[in-house]
C-alpha cells in the first residue's frame, strides 16, 4: 500500500493528513466510506491521536463528515457546491484574463504564451490518458497558475485553494465519464490562442467554456454513481 511510507522514518502528522487527503481526492477512498480512528491508525501504524488531528483538519475542509454516535464518513460530493465553485473560479480566472489582454503589455503577453505552449507541450503525453493522471494535474494548475501569476494574482487563487480540492475530487468524475482528457488539452489550447488574439471577451468565453463541466456529466454522475452525490 503506497500510502505507507517505505522508510523506517515515523510517519508524522502531516503526512498522515496529506496522504489521506490525498486517498479522498483520488476517490480511493470513496465518498460515504465509513473510517475509524482505530482502523488508519492500524493502517499508517501511529497513534490514534495523530489520526483524531487527521480527521478534525479533514473535517474543516469539508472532506470528512463526523456523525455523533455513528462515525466518521468521506464525505459526499455536493454537486451545487461544485457548481458555485465553478462559477467562482471562473470569475476569478475571466478577470485575469481581462486585466491581461486590457494592459496590452505584448511583452508580458509574449512572456505568458511562450509558458503556456511549454506546458501544453507537457501535457500531450497525457492525451490517451483516460483517468484524470496525478502528473498531469500538476500541468493543469500550472497553467492556471501562470496565468494568476501573470497579473499578479495568484495570491486570490490561494485564498480559494482549500475550496477547489472539492473541484479536484469531481475533476475524477469529470474526466473519467466525459473522456475528457483529449478535450481538457484541446480548451488549454484554445485559451492560449485566444490570448495570443488579444481579445479578451474570446479569451474569457474559451477559459469559461473549459471550467463549466457540472451540465454535462451530471446525468452520467447520477446514472453509474449516485450513491457518492448529494444534491444530484
Amino acid at each position: 500500500m503506497d500510502y505507507i511510507k517505505s522508510n523506517s522514518q515515523p510517519v508524522s502528522a502531516d503526512y498522515v493528513f496529506l496522504n489521506l487527503r490525498k486517498r479522498i481526492l483520488k476517490l480511493e477512498l470513496e465518498p460515504g466510506t465509513r473510517i475509524s480512528e482505530n482502523q488508519m491508525a492500524d493502517e499508517y501504524g501511529v497513534s490514534r491521536t495523530i489520526i483524531r488531528n487527521a480527521f478534525a483538519r479533514l473535517n474543516q475542509l469539508g472532506l470528512l463528515t463526523v456523525y455523533p454516535q455513528r462515525g466518521t464518513y468521506v464525505s459526499l460530493i455536493d454537486l451545487k457546491l461544485i457548481g458555485d465553485l465553478l462559477i467562482l473560479r471562473t470569475a476569478v480566472e475571466k478577470e485575469e484574463l481581462y486585466e491581461l489582454l486590457s494592459q496590452r503589455d505584448e511583452q508580458k503577453i509574449e512572456r505568458l504564451v511562450r509558458e503556456l505552449e511549454d506546458n501544453l507541450e507537457k501535457q500531450e503525453a497525457y492525451r490517451n490518458v483516460e483517468g484524470y493522471d496525478l502528473e498531469f494535474q500538476k500541468l493543469d494548475s500550472a497553467f492556471h497558475r501562470a496565468i494568476a501569476e501573470s497579473v499578479e494574482r495568484y495570491n486570490l487563487i490561494k485564498l480559494l485553494e482549500d475550496l477547489m480540492l472539492h473541484i479536484s475530487r469531481w475533476r475524477n468524475f469529470d474526466v473519467a465519464l466525459g473522456k475528457r482528457m483529449p478535450h481538457l488539452i484541446d480548451e488549454h489550447q484554445r485559451i492560449v490562442n485566444e490570448i495570443k488574439g488579444g481579445d479578451f471577451i474570446k479569451a474569457q468565453q474559451a477559459m469559461a467554456d473549459h471550467l463549466e463541466t457540472i451540465s454535462e456529466i451530471r446525468d452520467k454522475a447520477k446514472e453509474k454513481y449516485s450513491q457518492f452525490f448529494i444534491n444530484i
